[in-house]
């Protein structure tokens, strides 16, 4: 994991203008901005306004660049439908999107932004035990389409007939609750909030196998160039330096970065 934050930094080390030029601030504004429902870190709240840690973080980037963008200018969209455009379309920026290895394969990224584990999740009185793959051999786990979970529980061995596809996270909780799901593949502070918007008591679950500690950042399409990402990344690091990331973290989840 060493590997990927240190590629994920090496645009911050990229010296820069003391402004950035109008040219680079345009196509900035130019990228189709898409985000996910997908509580705390991004979500439309009850009136109808997109909210949430990450996209707190991206407005404070943008106002720190220089770029005229705000809420109003970020597409919500299923997380399948954006991750394809992404990899398809030039020109897209996708966020908030976990490090892994394959992914930086695809995509550019600027960040990373904050930490994140993914694992296998299931109530504490089945008492699961997942060490390998032949655990998993009679398992139902619910994933979200092509969410990191469900690619890395993949890539840990399950098999489609393992699996209960989603498209929604309060759904898929909700079918855990009633047992309809043995256990599911998450990140785990999504995984606590959701628990708590179905009205389940979050210590009655438990992590049985760690799939992957990593970070999320902000992604780009693959062909973006990459002075278009210095800006952003100068100006995250900053607001990082000024303890601005941390107090929008400790806002949202009501606890220090890094913390359980």
């Amino acid at each position: 994991m060493k590997k990927l934050i240190a590629i994920a930094l090496l645009l911050t080390t990229t010296s820069l203008c003391a402004q950035t030029p109008t040219k680079i601030l345009k196509q900035i504004e130019a990228l189709d901005w898409m985000t996910e429902e997908y509580p705390p870190f991004n979500y439309v709240d009850k009136d109808g306004k997109l909210q949430g840690l990450t996209v707190d973080i991206l407005i404070e980037v943008f106002k720190k660049s220089g770029v005229q963008l705000t809420r109003d200018d970020l597409n919500v969209l299923p997380w399948a439908r954006s991750y394809q455009k992404l990899l398809d379309t030039p020109g897209t920026a996708l966020f908030s999107m976990t490090y892994t290895e394959e992914r930086l394969k695809h995509f550019q990224f600027v960040g990373p932004i904050i930490p994140t584990q993914v694992s296998i999740i299931a109530r504490v009185a089945k008492q699961l035990k997942v060490a390998d793959t032949t655990d998993l051999k009679t398992l139902k786990i619910g994933v979200i389409r092509d969410d990191i979970g469900d690619q890395l529980v993949r890539a840990f061995g399950a098999e489609d007939k393992n699996l209960n596809i989603n498209h929604s996270a309060f759904n898929m909780v909700q079918m855990l609750a009633k047992g309809r799901l043995h256990a599911i593949a998450y990140a785990e502070d999504i995984a606590r909030y959701q628990f708590i918007l179905a009205g389940m008591d979050p210590n009655e679950y438990e992590s049985v196998h760690v799939l992957q500690k990593s970070h999320m950042g902000y992604a780009f399409h693959k062909s973006t160039d990459p002075q278009i990402l210095e800006p952003l990344s100068k100006a995250l690091e900053e607001l990082r330096a000024a303890g601005v990331i941390d107090s929008i973290y400790a806002r949202h989840l009501k606890q220090p970065m890094g913390t359980k």
